[in-house]
């Protein structure tokens, strides 16, 4: 039942080392515990991955990692079944590694992690042999993942089969043409591509472009090493039907931040008075939180109500909107709520700006907002400035309707910045008249975020759980996939 590393290429020690290993350390493991004991009472899953991907536009897979040999401890404070809990929220499925000695993973960590959440879970190890398959089942996966880098034909179709009994579906992983042709011969309906090389431990996003195409479309795809960022997602999502994501979540101190600012992008969600409506915007994915001080703004907020936001969902990140404020003001609001950011939205003169920029707490950023007219004369012969010009670290792009600078429930025409460089689009926040209906042509900009207020809201500075919750799945699946949401 062992099975063969397949003919072929040399592949990398650190491959065969961990072969070796999980062979000896399965001997030991079915000493203590035959495979007879293993099986009795064992029911099959009710939960499939495959199913939950296919029936979600955008599926993410978010992985639980302690460390890896290419990349030594990824996360000193290991705990994967808080990490599952961060996941939750945007998450299609969990991947647990359960490789001990090169991963420091283990069975127990798959339990702790079934015990924390109802999502899918797969079991990600070096399986070579069956065995393995009724220990994952055992302590609570859902499906496991098969290497054909490890695994020969027959072993691949014995597992396939086996998994199939169980009621798990199996993650059939493929690095080239040869691989893939091996697992659609052996009825592979779950497929992973992986982008990182096992010979060079390099990571081309070329490889999942190169043998997409090849895969049918009735077979679940997913992406697998080498997603860091959103624009990644961009790149790779008409291409596949799912994400698999791991070591450069594990990395970020700030896990719920950055799994959200994956899956959805970075959103920001301004003009909020009441923590429940914060707290419903951080689920549906947003990571900013806008607090306005303007006086005359229907969603303005006092120190102490700010304060009291501030408290209930310490997860966002907070930014100060102030219009024509005094600096030592602005300094004071951004010291007492430990502000992430001020938002400039008056008329501030760059003078201004330097000034506060010497008062401001670190780390708090400056951002200036700039109006975009909405029509006529000014909004032909409207410029662009740069955020260094201004004395800003980033420039947030409003709809500006004669004197009024934001609040117009109106989006200007910002096809445009489509043409800027990538550098000036990393600088832009986009607001102004932003719903489910438009963002996913926003989303496909690539600038730095995304500002809601108004297109969420039911009344001025009350938030709507239903239309935060639409504007997250438009994002989720903006730019489609292979084929869409499907039953």
């Amino acid at each position: 039942m062992g099975g063969a590393i397949p003919a072929g290429p040399r592949l990398v020690s650190v491959l065969e080392r961990i072969v070796v290993a999980k062979r000896e350390a399965l001997r030991r493991r079915r000493e203590l515990l035959p495979l007879e004991r293993l099986r009795e009472g064992l029911a099959p899953t009710t939960r499939s991955l495959r199913q939950t991907l296919r029936t979600t536009p955008c599926g993410y897979i978010l992985e639980c990692k302690h460390r890896a040999p290419s990349g030594g401890v990824l996360r000193a404070d290991y705990d994967p079944a808080a990490l599952a809990r961060s996941y939750a929220e945007v998450a299609s499925a969990i991947s647990v590694l359960t490789d001990e000695p090169f991963f420091g993973g283990s069975l127990e960590h798959l339990a702790q992690v079934r015990a924390a959440v109802t999502l899918p879970l797969l079991c990600k190890d070096f399986v070579v042999d069956p065995y393995q398959l009724f220990e994952a089942r055992r302590w609570g996966a859902d499906a496991v993942l098969l290497m054909l880098s490890v695994l020969d034909d027959a072993l691949l179709r014995e597992c396939l089969a086996l998994a199939g009994t169980l009621g798990m579906d199996a993650l059939v992983e493929v690095r080239d043409e040869a691989e893939l042709a091996r697992a659609l011969r052996a009825g592979a309906t779950l497929i992973g591509i992986n982008n990182r090389d096992l010979a060079t431990l390099e990571v081309r996003l070329e490889t999942t472009e190169r043998l997409a195409p090849l895969v049918p479309p009735d077979v679940t795809l997913v992406a697998e090493s080498g997603i860091r960022t959103r624009a990644d997602v961009r790149r790779l999502r008409p291409l596949v039907d799912a994400f698999l994501v791991g070591s450069s979540l594990m990395r970020r101190a700030d896990l719920g931040r950055a799994a959200r600012e994956l899956v959805v992008g970075r959103l920001k969600v301004c003009g909020l008075t009441r923590a429940a409506d914060a707290r419903t915007a951080w689920q549906a994915g947003a990571t900013w939180g806008g607090l306005i001080f303007a006086p005359h703004s229907p969603r303005a907020v006092t120190l102490e109500q700010a304060a009291a936001l501030r408290t209930a969902v310490p997860e966002l990140q907070w930014a100060g909107v102030f219009v024509d404020a005094e600096p030592a003001t602005m300094a004071a609001h951004a010291t007492t709520l430990a502000l992430d950011a001020v938002q400039l939205h008056g008329h501030e003169p760059p003078e201004v700006l330097a000034a506060l920029r010497g008062a401001l707490p670190t780390p708090c950023a400056l951002w200036k907002a700039v109006g975009v007219p909405l029509e006529g004369p000014a909004r032909a012969a409207f410029t662009l400035p740069a955020a260094a010009a201004l004395g800003a670290d980033r420039v947030l792009l409003d709809s500006q309707r004669g004197s009024q600078r934001g609040g117009t429930g109106a989006s200007f025409d910002w096809r445009g910045l489509a043409a800027l460089s990538e550098a000036t689009r990393a600088e832009l926040l986009l607001a102004g008249g932003l719903g489910p209906a438009n963002l996913a042509e926003a989303e496909a900009l690539g600038l730095w975020a995304l500002d809601l207020n108004s297109g969420v809201e039911d009344a001025p500075g009350h938030k709507s759980a239903a239309k935060l919750a639409a504007c997250a799945a438009t994002l989720r699946a903006a730019g489609g996939s292979r084929r869409g949401a499907r039953g």
